[in-house]
């Protein structure tokens, strides 16, 4: 066996960054730049008002309440016609350009009808030294970058690629990542189960986990405990940037995995790591090829995911910190680990003033999903009784790709 830390090395040494290419926007969220971008205007591109009110002239505001003649109703998206002039103002809706002349926008809430009637409006409060107007440039000027290469692209960055023009964009490629489930006791999802059998959960846990990490899944099924059935459906997933299996991997008559892997030229770089759950977790490589081989009980699929495939996903996408995120905390309660390996423990965390602090879930095993599925974070521990208070590493689950 291996350790956690030296296990994590060899996977991110051996994982390549995939090439750039151009995408659309429509498929750029979740991606990594490739490029850095600049904008091709000033944001905003005008002064334009802030919110719903009246452009005026900051000097017709000495002295309130005021009356002014209202010379135009400027919606968003129309050019002004006038000029602000003294005594004179001009009705405006957030987001269209600010007329020449008017140096605030007082909204209005703060007006109300005048007293000479239509075509007039009676200001009862200036809204100054706040002018209500976003001024042309104050966002980014043109030329300006505005995203550097190697940012993870989420919806305000879309946004912001849209808003100076680029309607495609250079990414790292997604990977590519073929999962297979083996074992003879496995059936499909909407199959009842019979004697001995269980419906494949690790197919579905993988894919999912996927889905949030921003990769290309395909789901190539169950394959059973024969090397021919295995090495048919492994050669096909070998043709993906990754390929999962899950089962199969351990010490058993029927784990037939590894051997099938090595006559396939794959080349296994570690069987076994000094972890729980998760102890059998295989990883090989072939060209520039990656292959996971994750034990088949589910929680022990899903630790391995967290610890070593989602980094090697993110290193592939191009992120400089390819993982896996932690942050400190603190034990709620005393927690005992038996036996000698590094164990991840399903928790929950909550925030405690400035510190989080982890309460493990207790579950019965690697199998239990219930109590799994309950958890925020994994929390790392050796053997031993840890006290209450004791400072420990968390994993958090849900730390968005």
């Amino acid at each position: 066996m291996i350790e956690p830390g030296e296990a994590l090395e060899i996977v991110l040494r051996k994982t390549p960054r995939l090439e750039a290419i151009v995408v659309p926007l429509a498929e750029a969220d979740g991606a990594v730049l490739a490029e850095a971008v600049a904008s091709d205007a000033d944001l905003p591109p005008f002064d334009k008002s802030a919110m719903d009110g009246f452009a005026v002239r900051a000097e017709d505001l000495a002295r309130l309440p005021a009356e002014l003649i209202v010379g135009e109703s400027l919606p968003a998206g129309t050019a002004p016609a006038r000029r602000v002039e003294r005594g004179t103002c001009a009705r405006i809706m957030t987001g269209a350009p600010v007329p020449a002349g008017a140096d605030v926008v007082v909204r209005v809430e703060h007006t109300g009808p005048a007293a000479a009637g239509a075509g007039r409006v009676r200001i009862l409060r200036s809204d100054l030294p706040r002018r209500n107007i976003c001024i042309r440039g104050e966002d980014v000027r043109q030329g300006e970058t505005v995203l550097q290469i190697g940012r993870l692209l989420g919806p305000a960055a879309i946004g912001l690629l849209a808003s100076v023009g680029r309607g495609e964009v250079r990414i790292v490629r997604r990977p590519a990542v073929a999962v297979l489930a083996t074992g003879d006791e496995l059936v499909s999802v909407s199959a009842v189960p019979g004697p001995g059998q269980i419906r494949d959960a690790n197919s579905w846990s993988l894919l999912a986990c996927l889905g949030r990490a921003g990769a290309r899944a395909e789901h190539l099924g169950v394959a059973r405990d024969t090397e021919d059935d295995l090495r048919k459906k492994i050669a096909r997933g070998m043709k993906r940037d990754v390929l999962l299996v899950s089962g199969g991997v351990s010490v058993g008559d029927w784990d037939l995995v590894p051997k099938v892997l090595r006559s396939l030229g794959v080349e296994v770089h570690f069987a076994a790591i000094r972890m729980k759950p998760g102890k059998p977790t295989l990883f090989g490589t072939h060209g520039r090829g990656l292959v996971f081989g994750l034990p088949g009980n589910p929680v022990s699929t899903l630790v391995a995911f967290h610890l070593f495939v989602r980094p090697a996903l993110r290193k592939m996408m191009g992120r400089a910190d390819a993982g896996p995120p932690t942050v400190p905390a603190t034990l709620a309660a005393e927690t005992l680990v038996r036996g000698d390996r590094r164990a991840f423990l399903p928790a929950v965390l909550r925030r405690e003033g400035e510190t989080w602090a982890a309460e493990v879930i207790a579950t019965r095993g690697s199998a239990d999903l219930v109590g799994f599925s309950r958890a925020g974070a994994l929390v790392a521990l050796e053997s031993g009784l840890h006290p209450a208070g004791t400072r420990v590493e968390a994993y958090p689950l849900g730390v968005p790709f």
